[in-house]
């Protein structure tokens, strides 16, 4: 299934236990463009009862469905053979699959792929690895009625030490303990014994299943394992957490008073530590499922859903008790992301898909750049950073979002002036064109939210301007607003396609010098330099000046007026606090960057 060409657009049916997920999908590339997605409601584990018998007006009502989205499928030009249905655990234990099946084939011509359980784990874990840019941990997909255990790195083995490549668990663990099988399990077992013999097999189960996975040494790190969780159960807990958050949201100086959401709702790419996830577990697993959907209130979380947030946070509680988690990663990626992921090349595998995504998404552009044009200018931009921060083990990730930026930084400069920051601020947030590409987390979102932002002059007059500042930390706001300003400086001498040669020949050249002591603040001063996960070590954010040299001859290019404020106000500019969360509270002479304008002619 690796690997195929397979011309598209093409469908992917997943007829899952709590619901049927229903895509079409662009082509096969590594950002999976999806043209158009649906989801029907029916839940064919709750229906089946304890008899495991489909019952006949749920077999209609998923016939009828799958008409529809074959109905959508020629209306997209689909191809009959481009149509994959696939079922997992609920058609894995209805005592009349077959049946069920044959009578799907019958309706609408459609033949369904009965996936094992070692399938669907596999599939499953190439979601998660489809959905982000580098995967090195455990995985787990929690579907209603089975969970999924795995493991996916990027490492090689020692022996292969040098080499890439993504390496997927080949004894992937299926367990019959998803949400809705497992919630249906404990109100069966009201008397505390019951529950505590259902918690000790639940636990030996997931032992035995981590036992025998048997993942590298490598992915256990200092502090546990990271997890990467997809599925319905898993993801109410990350808007649950996303609301909690909210709840507690501070604001430094005279913001202090504003009271705001979680600034980015979008669940795949959110993170949270593996004590946070313990906490939010410890609280709701104990909670009476009716009494909980009546509390609750929160976005993206139905009542349905809400009612088995207190199995998944049963099941949660057995996995911790067996494996030590680190750190928690949420994907949006399922079976119909990981049927995707397959089905492309080793080679567009390899693919990050940010960047794809964002070069898609430009081609039609005006401002759309020539690789050749790109790299230039990242290029001449490199010239004015130390090499550490496009180390890819740097907190701000700037070896992918630097050339992301960089692809993008012009897409705003055609809005009306006063609008540009703003809506460069929105482009990879939730509100913005660039929120269904996969391939970050949500610091990566808020460090590239901020790039674009300072890019266009930084004036964002939205109140989650502040909480993404919060979510990068000190060091990092000065990074981007440093940064956000050269391409300030680069794009205004070559502002369009092609421009890329008037700037190398405009003479005007970047370099860096040592830093006069005094000038430019360190990293270890006492004021909070680290963002909210203690990125801000003194390594990682050495101190520069940078120094602008102007053409030695006249250059129209440079010496035109609106080109030359920029480069005069440069300075001035990366020090501004006038944007910055904390204004009130950063002394004057504290800053990270320095800036010097050499002109020859004087």
């Amino acid at each position: 299934m690796t690997g195929q060409t397979v011309e598209g657009p093409f469908g992917v049916v997943d007829m899952g236990s709590n619901g049927i997920r229903f895509s079409i999908v662009k082509s096969l590339e590594r950002h999976l463009p999806v043209a158009y997605e649906e989801r029907a409601p029916i839940s064919l584990f709750e229906s089946q009862g304890d008899e495991r018998v489909i019952p006949s007006e749920t077999i209609d009502q998923v016939i009828t469905s799958f008409l529809r989205f074959k109905q959508l499928c020629q209306q997209a030009k689909v191809k009959p053979e481009n149509i994959n249905v696939l079922a997992t655990e609920a058609t894995r234990v209805a005592t009349n699959s077959k049946e069920f099946l044959q009578k799907i084939f019958k309706e609408t011509g459609w033949v369904v792929s009965l996936l094992s359980k070692e399938q669907e784990a596999l599939i499953s874990a190439a979601g998660i690895v489809g959905s982000f840019y580098s995967v090195n941990g455990l995985t787990m997909d929690l579907g209603g009625g089975s969970v999924e255990l795995s493991y996916v790195t990027n490492k090689s083995h020692e022996e292969d030490e040098g080499t890439m490549g993504i390496q997927v668990c080949p004894d992937p663990m299926s367990m019959p303990y998803g949400a809705a099988a497992l919630k249906r399990r404990l109100e069966q077992s009201y008397k505390s014994k019951k529950r505590e013999a259902l918690y000790a097999e639940v636990e030996d189960q997931i032992r035995k299943a981590f036992v025998q996975s048997n993942p590298p040494s490598h992915l256990l790190e200092k502090d546990g394992y990271r997890m990467y969780m997809s599925g319905g159960g898993f993801r109410a807990l990350g808007y649950l957490s996303m609301a909690r958050k909210a709840q507690s949201t501070d604001l430094p100086g005279k913001h202090s008073d504003r009271r705001l959401t979680y600034p980015i709702p979008i669940i795949n790419g959110y993170t949270m530590t593996g004590a946070e996830l313990e906490e939010l577990v410890t609280y709701y697993k104990d909670w009476e499922p009716e009494k909980l959907v009546k509390k609750l209130k929160v976005f993206r979380i139905s009542k349905r859903r809400a009612s088995m947030i207190p199995a998944s946070c049963f099941l949660l509680s057995a996995i911790m008790k067996v494996i030590k988690i680190s750190r928690v990663y949420f994907s949006e990626g399922g079976v119909r992301q990981g049927f995707c992921y397959q089905k492309l090349s080793v080679a567009e595998q390899q693919k990050d898909p940010l960047l794809e995504g964002i070069k898609a998404y430009t081609s039609q552009s005006l401002y759309h750049l020539t690789p050749k044009d790109h790299n230039k200018i990242f290029e001449f931009i490199v010239g004015g950073l130390p090499k550490v921060y496009l180390n890819p083990s740097h907190p701000l990730q700037l070896h992918r979002l630097l050339p992301a930026a960089i692809h993008i930084a012009n897409m705003t400069s055609h809005f009306p002036k006063e609008s540009r920051a703003f809506v460069a601020f929105h482009m990879p947030l939730a509100s913005g064109p660039l929120a269904n590409v996969p391939g970050l987390d949500h610091y990566e979102r808020a460090v590239l939210s901020l790039l674009m932002a300072y890019r266009q002059g930084g004036a964002v007059p939205d109140p989650i301007f502040y909480t993404i500042q919060k979510m990068v930390g000190r060091n990092g706001i000065d990074v981007c607003k440093y940064i956000g300003r050269l391409m300030e400086l680069v794009f205004t001498v070559s502002p369009l396609e092609g421009g890329a040669e008037l700037l190398l020949n405009s003479g005007l050249t970047l370099s860096m010098m040592p830093v006069e002591e005094g000038c430019i603040r360190s990293s270890n001063d006492d004021s909070d330099t680290a963002d909210e996960d203690g990125n801000g070590s003194e390594e990682y954010y050495p101190p520069i000046r940078l120094v602008v040299t102007l053409p030695n001859k006249y250059s129209p290019m440079v010496d035109a007026p609106a080109v030359m404020s920029v480069i005069e106000s440069f300075g001035k500019n990366i020090h501004s606090k006038k944007y910055d969360m904390d204004d009130e509270f950063r002394p004057q002479h504290f800053q990270l960057f320095g800036v010097s304008v050499v002109d020859p002619l004087e």
